[in-house]
This record gives structure tokens, sequence and C-alpha cells, in this order.
């Protein structure tokens, strides 16, 4: 390239060459030059902008890619948590839905339908226009900042060329791929003998965490935008399909199946029709989600701690096909619990060869009465978990019955049931193999201490050569250890040292999950992070204590008991604190009206949701129950209160209405 031709028509036209190579590669599906040719052509228009940046036009394919990520995406807190949905499984859960929604709501209700995405959930925000990040859900209250690989999807405006635009607008959207992208890149992926993606939501999930943009760019990600989280413009936008229209006209890319629905049998037919195209988009879908259009409405319906309760996911029945169980294996969980699966004759199921299957339990062998050597039904559950679903009787010849093997298949320690579950275990986590490679897994996982540079191999290696045994002896590896290590370089054993080092200031709530207490998961481990304040106090707590905590049932209190009544797991955790552990407790508000109280809220309200009431008294160091009992000492009343608010009377509790609470505040 001469210095003669960096004209602005030259860009242009080199920048319109390298637009017309996209659409042919990503639009079209037939690429006229090779990749490294493209990969020249970009480095030539990032080397003029470089030079010219008098030059650049916004349309250029740099605006879209940036800089490779260093260290790992920076995580963010979203601004208003962004919640999952409760599921329906069939026609019964769904109507049983939706009458709840007509007994809150005595009057008729719209409902807003759109196709369930296989994709990726992420808020979008941008300022006077300008996008300016994108965050993914993580576990809801806080995800990894990935504006740098969202910026490479075409049809995601960098600017909206409204004439009005917010000054701050956050937007829900679901990053997806297109089954043809999907299929091209692992068809790549296979001539190289690299491994694949196992659908196309891991691509899109992939994607859009790879530190090198240029490669999120050329897999062509695609974005539908799903909601309005928070708008600072009083605009008059009462419901949600509203506001969908005024996004759409901004210049956001919405889904065209998206339908009004006025009652229950048009809810229906709507879900019939989608699920009849479903095989001829261009796109997975797994099901309908369907929400309360009115935003009134939504907040008089309320909100549990995970999900609202005006939307619902009605999830599309798993594809199923039939093959022939060869084995039957027992896997030990983190916990120790045995998980019997199915060794089958591969079989094709939604473009994706399944090849083993979880058997669940012995209880949900006994109740489908699955032999070794039975023919089979096998679904992917959500389209994702491969599973058993029944036995193709007229065909069983020559069974084998199916039974728990008396001794763990890893370590040999005699197998236990757990009371009143069905549930079998080995109980030596101290020397269980499996059980602590996952353990330690699971503590360093993103959602928990967050050890970048800890994958399985390394664990394995560490654990084989016994440099350590528990989570806790990670704090406690040298440079001299690690360096003698397989395929550990110097650099790859500073990177470790460092991330381990990084991750010595745990949130109260990761430190909790971290911890692998079964069945409690980051939800609950952030509900236990806002009613108990220290870690011993969690420590000592009793099973009623817990208990009496909205959302943390008999079986969860149970086992959070269970689990800090082994002195093992007391020993690991004073070796965490004595490594340098510093747990960051919550900063409570102070508030003396509600701090150290007992709170019950019940009914609907007009100026605040239930879910922010809730909010406001774990954040000023109050405790939010379940139910009602001689030790609630308020119980917040809005309209349609139902049996706690008698049961309060009874007792004497205090009651406070909606507008008595916010006055003491």
């Amino acid at each position: 390239m001469s210095e003669k031709k960096i004209t602005k028509k030259y860009y242009q036209s080199l920048k319109k060459k390298i637009q017309l190579f996209s659409q042919q590669y990503y639009t079209y599906d037939s690429p006229t030059i090779p990749d490294h040719e493209f990969d020249e052509l970009y480095r030539e228009l990032k080397l003029i902008e470089e030079k010219n940046p008098n030059f650049i036009e916004s349309d250029s394919p740099t605006q879209l890619i940036g800089s490779k990520v260093k260290g790992g995406f920076k995580k963010v807190k979203h601004s208003k948590p962004m919640m999952s949905l409760n599921n329906a499984a069939n026609i019964e859960e769904f109507k049983s839905f939706y009458n709840k929604i007509i007994i809150e709501v005595p009057k008729p209700v719209i409902m807003f339908a759109e196709p369930k995405f296989d994709g990726l959930a992420i808020s979008l925000t941008y300022e006077k226009g300008n996008l300016v990040s994108a965050v993914t859900r993580g576990d809801g209250n806080e995800g990894e900042d990935v504006t740098s690989n969202i910026r490479t999807i075409q049809k995601l405006p960098l600017k909206l060329l409204a004439r009005q635009v917010p000054n701050k607008l956050i937007v829900a959207a679901e990053v997806y791929s297109l089954i043809s992208d999907f299929q091209r890149i692992n068809d790549n992926l296979k001539k190289s003998q690299t491994k694949t993606f196992a659908n196309p939501r891991n691509f899109a999930a992939g994607t859009v965490r790879q530190q090198d943009p240029i490669i999120a760019f050329k897999r062509n990600l695609q974005i539908f935008i799903h909601g309005i989280i928070e708008i600072d413009q009083n605009l008059s936008l009462p419901t949600h399909s509203e506001s969908m229209l005024y996004l759409s006209k901004i210049g956001f890319q919405t889904c065209d199946l998206n339908k009004k629905i006025n009652d229950i049998n048009q809810a229906i037919d709507y879900f019939d029709k989608i699920s009849n195209k479903r095989d001829k988009l261009p796109y997975e879908i797994d099901g309908i989600v369907y929400k309360v259009d009115n935003y009134e409405l939504r907040e008089q319906i309320g909100y549990t701690s995970k999900a609202p309760k005006w939307s619902i996911a009605f999830k599309f029945p798993s594809q199923v096909s039939q093959t022939k169980i060869v084995d039957v294996t027992f896997q030990v969980g983190r916990t120790g619990v045995i998980t019997p699966v199915a060794e089958l004759k591969p079989v094709n199921i939604g473009g994706v060869t399944v090849s083993r299957a979880t058997l669940h339990n012995l209880d949900d062998i006994r109740k489908k009465d699955i032999r070794k050597n039975d023919y089979v039904y096998v679904k992917r559950a959500g389209d994702v978990i491969p599973e058993v679903e029944k036995v193709n009787l007229s065909k069983r010849d020559k069974t084998t019955k199916i039974s728990i093997p008396k001794v763990c298949p890893a370590c040999g320690e005699v197998i236990i049931k757990i009371s009143n579950q069905s549930i079998y275990k080995c109980p030596n986590e101290l020397t269980c193999r499996p059980q602590i490679i996952q353990s330690i897994d699971h503590f360093a996982s993103r959602k928990a201490m967050n050890i970048t540079g800890l994958g399985d191999s390394i664990i394995i290696s560490l654990v084989d050569s016994n440099l350590i045994n528990d989570y806790s002896d990670l704090y406690y590896l040298s440079y001299d250890s690690l360096i003698l290590l397989d395929r550990m370089a110097k650099v790859s054993v500073n990177n470790l040292i460092a991330s381990i080092d990084k991750s010595k200031k745990p949130n109260f709530d990761k430190f909790i999950y971290s911890l692998g207490i079964r069945e409690v998961g980051l939800s609950t481990a952030r509900i236990l992070s806002q009613n108990f304040r220290t870690m011993d106090e969690l420590i000592s707590a009793k099973r009623e204590s817990l208990e009496s905590i909205k959302d943390i049932g008999p079986i969860v209190a149970d086992n959070i008991t269970s689990f800090f009544s082994v002195s093992s797991n007391i020993e690991k955790i004073k070796k965490l604190v004595s490594s340098g552990i510093e747990i960051i407790y919550p900063k409570l508000s102070s508030n003396e009206f509600i701090s150290s109280k007992s709170f019950v809220v019940t009914g609907s309200f007009n100026k605040i949701s239930r879910n922010e009431i809730e909010e406001i008294i774990l954040s000023n160091g109050g405790k939010v129950s379940s139910s009602v009992s001689g030790k609630t000492e308020y119980l917040i009343c809005g309209d349609q209160p139902g049996s706690k608010l008698n049961k309060a009377k009874k007792i004497g509790t205090t009651i406070l209405t909606e507008e008595k609470f916010l006055k003491l505040l």
C-alpha cells in the first residue's frame, strides 16, 4: 500500500469491498475470498484509519471490532436484577399460571407472547443514543461486560438515529446464532479436528465470551431486543407492547413473531402455531414466553425472589428418539451423590449425537421400569440434557434389572442412602477423587471464587500430584510446586498465582456458594448473606432459624446445618481465612426501625413492589420470613393479603400498611 493510494476515495472503496465480502460470507454463506485475504484487507483498513482518523465513518467494520480483551471480562452489577422465568412444561401448568393471574387481577388481562430464543440473555445500555455497555445476565445481579463482542453484531445499532432518544436507556436482549452459522463453524472445526459446539446456544454463549472480537465478528451473531429495563425519559409507555413498538421505531430489531394475546384460547393457538413453524425457522427456539402486557398490573401481581409472577416460559415438548441401553454406569457427583447413567447406542436427537443419558435416581428407574438392554425413548430435557423418557416394552428381550452398587465406583467406600430421599451417596468426601476434583472445580468457578486459569486438567494434575487435597489448599500453592506440573510454563504459573491471590476478597454470597453446600445455589447464597451478618453467625445458625427465612425450605435448611456440623468443612473455612481470605460482607444501611427485626410481606402494593419492599428490609439489616409466627414483629400488608393477615391479628403481630411502612422509612 503506497502513500499515494491513501485517499478518502480509496478508503471508501476498500471499506465497501470489505462490507461486500462480509455480506457474501455471512448473509449468503458464499465466501469469494479466503479468510486470510479478508484479514489482510481488514488490517489495511485499520492502518489507514489510524493514520487518517478524519476518514473514519460510522459504518466502517473497524467501528464494530475492538481490541482483544486482556485479563478477562470485567464484572458489572446490573442496575435492576435480570430475573429468570418460571417454566410450564405442559398445558395444565400453563393454564394454572394463567388462572392465577385472572384471580389476582379481577379484570380482562392482555398478555404479550414471544418466542423463547435459545440464546444468551444480555442487557444493553445506551447513553444519549450511543451504545456504552453490554452485560451478560450472569447470576441475575452481576454479569460480565462483553461490549467488545456485542459491538460486532451487525444488526445492532451502535447509535440510535431517531430524532429524540432517551438520555439513558437500558434494554433486555437475547443474543443467538443462526443455525446455518452454527453448522458452518462446526464444519470448519471438524475439518481442523477441533472440539465442536454442542448446540447453537453454546455456540452463541462461547462466542460472546471470546477474548478476540474478530472471532466474534466472523461468527455473525444475531440479536433480538425484548424489553425495556430502564428509561429516564417520561414517555407514555404503559404497556410492554407499546414499548416494543417504540424500540422498533428507534432502530432496534424485534421479533416479527411477537403477538398480543387477549385470552387463554388465543394463547394456546399461538403456541400451536409457532410450534408448527419451529422447524422452519432459521434459529432455534424452545418455547413461548408469555408476559402480562400492562406494567401497572405487573407490579400488582409481583415477584418471587427468583422470577416475576406475571410471566412464564411455556416450553415445547422435547425432541425424542429411540435407541438401546447397552450398559449402565454410575457417576459420583460433587456432593457424593451417585447418579446412574445410561450408556446408549449413539442416536441423533435434534441435530446432536447422544451416547449417554441420565437416569436420575433409583426411584425414577423403578417408576419407568428401565433395564439394561432395553430399547428406550430418549429426549433432550429442555433441548439440552439427555434423559430416558420411557421404555419401548414391545422390544424388551433378555434385559437386566438396574440396582445401585454397594460401594462407591471411585473409592470403594460403602454407599449410604439419605433418609426420606431417593438419594444414595458416597460419604467419603475426604479422599473420594471425583468429589475432591468437582468440589475444587466448583469452588474456583466463575460464579464462585472466580479463579481463572484453573481448568479441569490442572485441577486433576494438582490432585494426582498430591499438591492439594481440597479447595483450601489452593491458597498455599507455590511457584516452585506449580512449575513442575506438565504443560505449566512460567507465564501460566504466574497468571494462576495472580488469579488465586486476586480471589482473596470474595463477596459473602459468592463465598457461601463456593463452599458447595447441597442445593445452595447463587440465589439461596444471596438470601443467606442478607440474613446473616458474618460467616460465624451462619455456621452457628439453627435449623429452625434457617427455615423461618423466606425461600429457605426444610430440606435446604437441613443441608446447611448438616454441612456445618462436619468438622472437616469447618476446618477448610478456618484454613481459608488463615490463608488471607477476607470476606466482603454486605454494607447494610442503618435504619433502627428495620435493623435486626423480622418481617413478613403479604398482598399486592401500589407505590412500591413487594420485591422492592423485601430488598429494603434486607439491605437495612432486617429479616424477611415466608410465614407469620410468634417471632414475626411486623406484617407489611397490601391488598388481598389472604390468611397471613388473620394469623397476624390472632397472635398480635404489628400490622403496617404500605403507607405506614414508607412513612416510617
